[in-house]
């Protein structure tokens, strides 16, 4: 097992949500900055090429038939609701621990998804930030959906990571 999932596993409710699950991935980023930046950081990178990616992805759902949520492209830091219940984007926050982690949760017919991160601070005064994606399929069009975004969404995770850690 990677080292990145040990570190989500040793939550339980994250290790709730991994086991069973039919997709996880993990990537980890160093940085210096706290939890609260590096995740505000992750969910407001928006570039260009992003954007783009949401609306073909857009475009792709509404031919599936699904539930596409549009983007709105003004995640703003006094908008972001991290605690339990609160919106993040087109995610639900299932829990959040300050410091600690956080996760979210987009559901449509065809999936359920989450995505997280977990810190883990270092004795350098480092933190190395475990993002994290779960998925469980609840419809047939759940594995064709996410296995053609499933390379796209491993270049945003990397991005968004990078982009967020140099807090």
């Amino acid at each position: 097992m990677k080292d990145e999932m040990k570190i989500v596993r040793s939550i339980p409710v994250l290790r709730e949500l991994v086991d069973g699950a039919d997709y996880v991935d993990s990537k980890a980023f160093m940085g210096a900055c706290s939890m609260n930046d590096f995740l505000v950081r992750m969910i407001t990178y928006q570039p260009a090429w992003l954007r783009m990616l949401y609306r073909v992805r857009g475009v792709v759902a509404k031919l599936m038939g699904l539930k596409h949520d549009v983007v709105a492209y003004d995640n703003k830091k006094e908008k972001l609701d991290f605690a339990a219940g609160g919106k993040v984007d087109f995610f639900t926050s299932v829990d959040f621990k300050p410091d600690q982690y956080w996760v979210g949760e987009a559901s449509d017919k065809h999936l359920n998804g989450y995505i997280g991160v977990v810190a883990e601070p270092l004795e350098s005064g480092e933190v190395r930030f475990h993002s994290f994606t779960v998925v469980n399929f609840r419809h047939w069009t759940g594995p064709i959906y996410f296995n053609l975004i499933r390379p796209f969404h491993h270049i945003v995770v990397h991005c968004m990571g990078k982009y967020a850690a140099k807090g």
